[in-house]
């Protein structure tokens, strides 16, 4: 038993040692045989066929599972650099091949491979040989038919195909400076060659430099169709190394930025991209004309479908937050090889422009030199109060409605209801409220850039923050043509009113860019004073309407030049030192809050400073017209006023209580001329002395009225006093 068990493994035992030793002499053949030079003539060949470039090794090998190859080099004759080195290479071998005495290599595996990637001067890349070209027919091939020389060596049938540890360097030369991109870490695997499948493959890698991102891609690509599909993974990019590459034109430069994305991408033959996926910028900052912006964090939820042939980005849904404001985006954009043009539909839940304007660069205002408004006459040949010739208010006389502009834009123009004033048609539809002269141009200065963009669209804001100034359901359509801007028609709710006009700028032209048309109807004058100036909130009331049409630069005061017609109904000023100063004037203490039924006026605004004109105000008490200037800066004032005031506050002034009956008229008012100097914060007030003067001489020729005396009344004697009447005579009888 003993025994037969030993022959049968001593049996088993010499085979296996006999197998053994076969492999051992195999393996000394192989490599006896399998030089470093034959192994280059196998694996070189296909490697330059299909790379088309000079293959370079240091050493090679045979091993258990295909060659081992050190030190391999890919380079292009001519050029700087190699296009690959790798410091070890793998290719694995078949097995079930070997078996039938072929070698076919499935498997290319690349250790610590360098990859320079270089864009030359004509903005082609090294690798453009490299992709899937039309095949050429050579020379004596027969028509219809292709000829091509398969490579000699080892055959390449690819299932594998992957990189650990790589590093990356693009190079590129299309800008000036020149620019590189480095990136690390590269981790690459590329599965199922397949001319008939999609090819699974995967991407991972880390760009270099402080604060490092990182990469990752994961998809497939179908050769035969040319479209890929996979998941994009970006981490902390940093733009301002990245956008260099991505962008040909760079008219804005990103100073700083990291760049987070996560999205799914598609593409067909390279022409037709689809996108859907989120990305977030933080700590942006560019600049722009030597200027930087503030630091932007912006976040977007985005869905996109690109047509690079038709020049077609559809803007499904594009979800932005910059800096905490929030905004929604769907549109069209085209020809952008040509001249963008921009359909689009902006909506947001609200929009504060002031934190907006405040994220761009700053620029000094360019000068302009600006010239008189129409209906605005000289300082020097202002007419004094003494030339007017104004019919006195009266409050017994009855209300009528007059319209205040003769501007028929399209937009409903505020009405005046005023009882005796009728207020002048305002300019004609030609006439210009401003003009400005543009300036010669020199050669050594810069023209204004073009803006390579049309765009039209639709925007709605559910609320709209400018400064102190709140809005809601803003409503406007935006054009944007060969660098002119319009908005027009601008709808919103406005402090228990509307708000409606346009606005127009040319963003190609210097000098004062805006030009606007407003009007409102019934806003609550107290909520808007509130918002431009606080300190004085809660000492003025009133339903306002104007209309406005005005030019100038932003908020620069000094620049805006405007016209305004203005009336406030149901109004109430009090608590303010320009009604407590005539409270002092008068010494009535009453008189520190004023109603008025009506106050309307026309005000045009230059160089800083408000011209008023045709100022009316009619209230129970006190009424008054005249005209003046009020800087908008140093708020001066130097106004004129013919002011009417119930004759028992008059007769408190020492000068004129003994000529008060004489000067006042049947309804019990008393004309004054009344100067208002100080600054609005500090009135002062004066009466014109010399019309005192001239009043008190024509009040003392002027006879007192006579009064007639009435004889009294005749009474009639009641019953009673005539029964009593008739005792008394009877009793004087007797």
């Amino acid at each position: 038993m003993i025994s037969e068990l030993y022959k049968k493994y001593k049996k088993l035992a010499i085979t296996l040692g006999g197998l053994l030793l076969l492999i051992v002499v195999l393996i000394l053949g192989v490599r006896i045989f399998m030089t470093r030079d034959v192994i280059v003539s196998w694996i070189t060949p296909p490697l330059e066929y299909y790379t088309h470039r000079k293959v370079s090794l240091v050493d090679a090998r045979v091993g258990l599972r295909g060659f081992h190859v050190e030190g391999i080099e890919f380079r292009k004759q001519g050029a700087s650099a190699p296009l690959l080195r790798s410091e070890k290479l793998e290719l694995r071998w078949s097995l079930m091949a070997l078996l039938l005495g072929k070698i076919r290599i499935h498997t290319l595996a690349f250790t610590r491979p360098e990859i320079t990637l270089v864009r030359h001067e004509d903005g082609s890349f090294n690798v453009a040989d490299l992709l899937p070209q039309k095949p050429t027919s050579e020379p004596g091939a027969s028509p219809g038919k292709i000829a091509r020389r398969e490579p000699t060596g080892i055959s390449l049938l690819l299932e594998l195909l992957s990189t650990e540890d790589g590093h990356l360097t693009l190079v590129d030369r299309f800008r000036q400076p020149q620019s590189t991109l480095q990136a690390t870490n590269i981790r690459t695997r590329i599965t199922d060659f397949s001319t008939s499948a999609p090819v699974p493959f995967q991407v991972e890698g880390q760009f270099e430099g402080e604060g490092q991102g990182s990469i990752t891609l994961d998809g497939t690509y179908d050769l035969p169709s040319n479209t890929f599909e996979g998941n994009v993974n970006l981490q902390s990019i940093d733009l301002a190394r990245l956008v260099p590459f991505i962008s040909q034109h760079n008219p804005v430069v990103i100073q700083q930025g990291r760049l987070t994305m996560a999205a799914f991408i598609s593409s067909e033959k390279l022409d037709h991209f689809k996108g859907k996926g989120s990305l977030s910028l933080s700590n942006l900052q560019i600049k722009q004309d030597d200027k930087l912006s503030k630091v932007l964090e912006l976040q977007a939820g985005f869905q996109l479908d690109v047509v690079h042939s038709q020049q077609t980005l559809s803007i499904d849904a594009l979800d932005l937050e910059l800096n905490g404001q929030k905004a929604n985006i769907q549109g069209l954009l085209t020809q952008w090889q040509q001249r963008p043009q921009l359909n689009f539909k902006l909506s947001s839940p609200q929009m504060r422009l002031h934190e907006l304007l405040a994220l761009l660069p700053k620029s000094p205002p360019p000068s302009a030199t600006t010239e008189t408004l129409p209906d605005q006459p000289p300082a020097q040949e202002e007419p004094s109060v003494e030339k007017e010739t104004v019919a006195s208010p009266s409050v017994s006389s009855s209300a009528e409605v007059v319209k205040q502009s003769s501007e028929t834009d399209g937009v409903p123009q505020p009405t005046a209801h005023s009882a005796t004033t009728t207020v002048q048609p305002a300019e004609t539809e030609g006439e210009q409220v401003a003009t400005t002269t543009e300036p010669a141009s020199t050669p050594s200065e810069q023209k204004p850039k073009s803006l390579q963009l049309d765009a039209q669209g639709e925007i709605h804001l559910d609320w709209f923050f400018y400064n102190k100034l709140v809005a809601s359901n803003v409503n406007c359509h935006l054009s944007l043509q060969e660098g002119k801007l319009q908005v027009e028609p601008l709808s919103a709710s406005l402090y228990g009113g509307t708000l409606g006009g346009s606005v127009k700028t040319d963003l190609q032209v210097t000098g004062p860019p805006l030009q606007y048309r407003i009007y409102t109807e019934n806003v609550l004058l107290d909520e808007i004073i509130a918002a431009f100036w606080s300190a004085t909130s809660g000492s003025w009331s009133g339903n306002v309407d104007q209309f406005s049409k005005a030019n100038g630069i932003g908020t620069d005061l000094n620049s805006l030049q405007s016209r305004t017609e203005l009336n406030i109904n149901a109004a109430e000023f009090s608590g303010h030192p320009i009604t407590q100063k005539l409270a002092e004037l008068f010494q009535a203490e009453d008189l520190q809050e004023l109603r008025f039924s009506q106050v309307s006026a026309r005000i045009l605004t230059s160089q800083g400073s408000a011209n008023i004109q045709r100022l009316h105000l009619i209230g129970p008490i006190v009424q008054a017209e005249g005209n003046g200037t009020a800087g908008l800066l140093d708020k001066k004032l130097d106004l004129r006023l013919r002011l009417q005031i119930r004759a028992q506050y008059v007769g408190k002034l020492a000068q004129l209580r003994d000529i008060v009956p004489k000067i006042s008229d049947k309804y019990g008012f008393v004309q004054l001329p009344l100067n208002v100097g100080g600054t609005f914060d500090n009135p002062e007030y004066s009466l014109d002395e010399r019309w005192l003067a001239k009043m008190s001489k024509k009040a003392a020729k002027k006879p007192q009225k006579k009064v007639k005396k009435k004889p009294p009344a005749k009474s009639t004697p009641s019953e009673a006093d005539k029964v009593k009447l008739k005792e008394d005579l009877q009793k004087l009888v007797q």
